[in-house]
């Protein structure tokens, strides 16, 4: 038995052993996108202020910003929350969306905690399904309940 353990390791010693371990790629830069996600999330609010001062250069920069995100980004800029009786640049589901890309990357940041790994091991159609359903239920909201409340939109 000794010796049969001994010809093991001999053999597991003399085989040809890698000389150097495979490095992990270096992947996109994180800047850029936090770059983005702070702009998307202080914008809006940012925007709103700029308006409720009064100064006219500010007040154009915060209606201006609230133009153009609600054009090419937000699509119900009537739900918008409001900051000192001034509308925020965009509705309660784009700043609600805002704020789950930065969990999702604080959730992708460190190891994936346990109630993800199971959403993990799912074949990856599924996973992109469940993960695009909540914006199939903006989808419906927008198409056949444009007038759903606050509080139904935050659920």
């Amino acid at each position: 038995m000794h010796a049969s353990n001994g010809i093991f390791n001999n053999m597991q010693s003399s085989a040809v052993q890698p000389t150097r371990m495979h490095q992990p790629t270096q992947g996109w830069p994180q800047w850029p996108y936090l770059m983005f996600l702070s702009i998307l999330f202080f914008g809006p609010p940012v925007a709103a202020l700029f308006i409720a001062t009064g100064v006219p250069i500010m007040t154009d920069l915060g209606w201006l910003a609230r133009s153009v995100l609600t054009t090419y980004v937000c699509p119900t800029p009537l739900k918008t929350y409001e900051l000192l009786d001034a509308p925020m640049a965009v509705c309660t589901r784009c700043w609600g969306a805002t704020i789950g890309l930065w969990v999702g990357w604080f959730l992708s940041t460190r190891a994936t905690p346990a109630p993800l790994q199971f959403w993990f091991r799912l074949p990856v159609l599924l996973r992109f399904v469940t993960a695009l359903a909540p914006f199939g239920l903006w989808w419906l909201e927008i198409r056949f309940w444009p007038t759903a409340s606050y509080e139904l939109l935050l659920v």
